[in-house]
């Protein structure tokens, strides 16, 4: 092992005292010098190193192994061992995520309709699809008359359509309570998945909601090459993180693999790529490397509107590997994998909303070109709504199939004035009717100019769909020389 490595094992070590106190039940083992297991009632979580080059910084890897589901840990990363303030960083994030599994208790959900009894069943269909997930998850049904005394003792509450004009009431009474109004059309056929996956949403656990979609996007636009590509988007809920990564060789898939971090920084994505590294894939052999991200993306950086989430050098990290790194806003990415998934319009837009959330992004496709405006503004609707005022009027509208129509149709109106696209991609999961929100944009548009309205179910695969297809498209441009 190199000095760097031996220092921090040593250093783990050393809190072996600090973490039997703070983890409850906790126990630190050390085999050997390259392993350290942290045991737990409920989990064990690990630190392997392992040396790949001679002389070169060994890759660590952590991750936590739930006791009653071990085929799939609930923490799992690697880095390079090249930095000891980062390695710690990370190590204390390990920790503090066993801290919780530790102490996590039953997250309890209710489900309310008229009666009871047509969410009884619907909330044992829940239950056994969070089983798959191996979420400790508990689901109950009650009548929405005994709902609004007792939901205070829940993490979230569902309204069956029924009752969906009780949520303000409900709200009242319990305030920071989780609350939203499943679709007619999800709550009629008993679809679970897509239910639970809202919830997630709703709750911000999006690293989990992204692991519940389908992936059935296809790619028919020639995207002919013979490039080494790497893609990688990033998932960022409240206090979670998600990077889903992607490897195609000659447009073949050959690599697919997630890492789910807690916390939430840009600068992740040395960590990804230290973890395809692990995999056998060398980085610096690549031909791109792209990366999908939430936030404003000008050049080669990127920024949320209104949280500090790092600033990283992508710029100087392409110079590093000799990679060119192509960085995209996701849902510009999203609109490209759309675009590129179908051969009949030239001209769409994407429009993403997730529970709960007032304001959505949008992706705009123009005569076959993606539309990324100056500075990256493009589609960045939350500077218009924060103009307009509008922030704390429009909140509560994300969580009810009723306020996602009247939002997600108010945004398309400016999108279709503007741009007036052939065809509008709808990944908003309140909102599976289409053409329940054909017939709102027809209320004011000429007759015979509403879009062809698509709704979107696998959102984050068309991410990483569309970033494969701009890294494509910018190879070619290079090679060109544009």
């Amino acid at each position: 092992m190199t000095e760097l490595a031996t220092t921090f094992h040593a250093w783990i070590l050393s809190r072996a005292a600090l973490l039997s106190h703070v983890i409850q039940g906790c126990s630190v083992e050390a085999p050997d010098g390259e392993h350290v297991r942290i045991r737990t009632e409920k989990a064990t979580a690990n630190v392997n190193f392992y040396e790949l080059d001679p002389g070169a910084p060994e890759i660590v890897e952590l991750n936590i192994i739930p006791a009653d589901d071990p085929d799939n840990p609930t923490f799992f990363l690697h880095f390079e061992m090249d930095d000891l303030d980062h390695a710690k960083q990370l190590f204390d994030e390990l920790t503090d995520t066993l801290s919780q599994l530790t102490a996590k208790k039953t997250t309890r959900i209710l489900l309310s309709c008229t009666s009871g009894l047509t969410t009884s069943f619907f909330a044992k269909r829940l239950a056994e699809v969070a089983a798959t997930l191996s979420l400790d998850y508990e689901f109950e049904a009650k009548p929405i008359v005994q709902a609004l005394e007792v939901a205070g003792e829940y993490e979230a509450v569902i309204l069956a359509p029924q009752v969906h004009m009780r949520r303000d009431e409900m709200v009242e009474r319990h305030p920071g309570l989780v609350v939203f109004e499943i679709p007619g059309a999800v709550f009629g056929s008993y679809d679970a998945g897509t239910a639970l996956r809202m919830l997630l949403n709703a709750m911000s656990e999006n690293a989990l909601a992204a692991r519940l979609e389908q992936a059935d996007t296809r790619i028919v636009r020639r995207l002919d090459n013979d490039k080494r590509i790497l893609v990688i988007s990033a998932v960022f809920g409240t206090r979670d993180s998600l990077y889903s990564y992607r490897l195609y060789d000659r447009g073949e898939v050959v690599l697919d693999g997630r890492v789910e971090k807690p916390g939430r920084s840009y600068c992740d994505v040395k960590d990804v790529l230290a973890t395809v590294r692990l995999r056998g894939v060398d980085p610096s052999g690549l031909d791109a490397i792209g990366l999908a991200l939430p936030g404003v993306v000008d050049g080669s950086t990127v920024h949320m509107i209104s949280i500090d989430l790092g600033t990283p050098d992508f710029a100087r990290l392409s110079e590093s590997l000799g990679v060119p790194i192509f960085v995209d806003n996701n849902a510009n990415a999203a609109a490209v994998g759309c675009y590129v998934s179908q051969d009949q319009f030239e001209n769409i837009a994407l429009h993403r909303q997730p529970t709960g959330y007032c304001v959505g992004g949008q992706g705009l496709i123009v005569d076959g070109r993606l539309v990324r405006g100056h500075h990256g503004l493009a589609g960045e609707q939350g500077f218009l709504v924060g103009r307009l005022g509008l922030m704390d009027r429009l909140r509560r509208k994300g969580w009810t199939t009723d306020g996602a129509l009247d939002l997600v149709s108010a945004y398309l109106m400016c999108c279709v004035t503007v741009a007036a696209p052939e065809a509008i991609y709808v990944a908003v999961d309140l909102l599976p009717d289409m053409d329940e929100l054909a017939a709102e944009l027809a209320r004011w548009l000429p007759e015979g100019t509403v879009p062809e309205l698509v709704h979107v179910c696998d959102y984050h695969e068309r991410v990483l769909v569309g970033e494969y297809a701009l890294c494509v498209n910018a190879l070619r441009r290079a090679e060109a020389g544009e």
